[in-house]
């Protein structure tokens, strides 16, 4: 299995959002066979955030996402990165590493 993490900053504001997003995305996946959501990190007084997303494709898993992502008013700021892993999470697999770019 691969995975796709996101690393991003938000406001108290976005937690609404966010969960919408997450709990339209969900069905979304599983119908495309892409993947799924596995949970998210957020504090719920605002901060920083890491979602995860595990697949049998991590590059799949990206195609389907970015677009999905780019269209939130945030995860889009320049701190905002997305990490690849081409295995298990707790594991030496190869990672790739960039800035979510709008």
């Amino acid at each position: 299995m691969q995975h796709l993490v996101v690393f991003f900053d938000h406001r108290l504001h976005d937690l609404v959002p966010w969960c919408e997003f997450i709990r339209e995305l969900g069905p979304l996946l599983a119908e495309s066979e892409t993947g799924e959501f596995i949970g998210d990190d957020m504090a719920i007084d605002g901060g920083d955030c890491e979602a995860v997303f595990k697949g049998p494709d991590a590059k799949a898993l990206l195609d389907f996402l970015l677009p999905r992502l780019q269209s939130l008013p945030f995860p889009n700021n320049p701190s905002t990165r997305i990490e690849l892993v081409y295995g298990e999470l707790e594991s030496v697999a190869p990672r790739k590493s960039f800035a979510l770019t709008t």
